[in-house]
């Protein structure tokens, strides 16, 4: 595990240690619902994958004053692609400035307090109990088994196991008597930013295919093991009329490049390295224009399913019916093997998996034969899920 999946389960512990305490103290359902709400918070702090989703929804709403309460990480993703939108970063929970940004954001939110807080964690509580005592305001959000948050909301919604993350966004935005925007889609990107792109990064007009073969910071048990991606890559070469793209981030070399290394001995075409190359819009400038993105459950695919681009999505920890890409053309493979999805909300997305047999169950003729019909379908084609033979 990496030092920033460490630092992540340390947040985790530290919301789970502090949070449950602190929310037995709340009041849930004290607090009136505005009808038509003109200032509004929202909370997601971890993520980018989760704002992108909820595009549509700010966008629907850009009429009203908005505010953000995420991650410093994310705030280049915002500006771009939210626009409109009020950013209130925070660093890292591990950063010794955290306490006091933290503070000071609580002190804005008690000057100026917004008509209702919409408080899209799906099961930490220390952010939404920190906005609805400083704020005063009525909170709305997730009530998730297990994570005693209810005290906390004014206005709870039930969990659903099986609903799209995107659906129950959308549900608890309209709880707060907000408006929602149907389906996916929502970020926009200019062709002529892709166009750019391309001729710094060297690329020529060949159909772009990209490999993704990191999973963020969570949990590494979501990734398709590196080297069946490093097979993937000469069956989608199609004899030099594609060009290939590995991405990652900075931290994830060493797994890229044990999928480039898998790759060389099987591929003769070139495979281009962009692992630590791109940053946020960067990448989402590359997506907006890839033929396909082939990828674990991870920031990424949802990036690239919020743009249009097609995806094949590779699925075991948890499930392509609350996670998987819905844009047209896009496949889901998952094993659903009995013991899958093991990444559950009500368990704060905790694991003791460590054999990962719904990820190695995927094989590579199966999701090679996904990548060409994602390819080959017409657009028009309504985009369907598929699941991929147990071997």
């Amino acid at each position: 595990m990496s030092l920033a999946s460490r630092l992540l389960e340390f947040a985790k512990d530290g919301d789970a240690l502090l949070g449950r305490g602190v929310a037995a103290f709340g009041h849930g359902g004290s607090r009136t619902l505005p009808d038509d709400p003109s200032d509004v918070l929202v909370i997601r702090l971890w993520g980018l994958g989760n704002l992108a989703l909820m595009a549509p929804l700010f966008a629907a709403n850009a009429g009203r004053r908005v505010r953000l309460l995420t991650l410093q990480r994310n705030a280049a993703f915002v500006r771009r692609h939210l626009p409109g939108v009020d950013l209130l970063g925070v660093p890292d929970p591990v950063s010794p400035a955290f306490p006091f940004v933290v503070a000071d954001h609580a002190r804005s939110m008690a000057r100026d307090r917004p008509d209702v807080v919409v408080d899209c964690e799906q099961f930490l509580r220390l952010p939404l109990a920190l906005a609805r005592l400083a704020s005063s305001a009525a909170c709305v959000g997730l009530d998730t088994p297990g994570q005693g948050r209810g005290r906390l909301l004014d206005a709870p919604v039930a969990y659903d196991p099986v609903r799209h993350v995107s659906e129950t966004f959308a549900a608890i935005w309209a709880a707060a008597g907000l408006a929602t925007a149907p389906g996916p889609g929502g970020l926009q990107a200019r062709p002529e930013e892709h166009t750019q792109l391309r001729r710094r990064l060297g690329l020529d007009d060949r159909p772009l295919v990209v490999l993704h073969p990191g999973s963020g910071d969570h949990f590494p048990g979501r990734r398709w093991p590196a080297e069946r991606y490093g097979a993937l890559l000469p069956l989608l070469a199609e004899d030099g009329r594609r060009q290939l793209v590995v991405t990652g981030t900075r931290s994830e070399r060493r797994l890229t490049a044990r999928v480039l290394s898998a790759a060389a001995l099987a591929c003769s075409e070139p495979v281009l390295d962009l692992t630590g190359e791109l940053d946020v819009i960067a990448l989402i400038d590359l997506l907006a224009g890839a033929a396909l993105l082939v990828t674990n459950d991870t920031g990424p695919l949802h990036i690239a399913d919020a743009l249009g681009t097609r995806t094949v999505g590779l699925f075991g920890p948890n499930t392509p019916h609350r996670y998987g890409p819905r844009s047209r053309g896009s496949l889901a493979l998952h094993a659903d093997l009995p013991c899958s999805p093991c990444l559950d909300d009500r368990h704060m997305k905790r694991s003791a998996c460590r054999h990962f047999s719904c990820m190695t169950s995927l094989s590579v003729p199966d999701v090679a034969v996904a990548c060409q019909v994602a390819i080959d379908q017409p657009v028009q084609q309504a985009r369907t899920k598929t699941h991929a033979r147990t071997h």
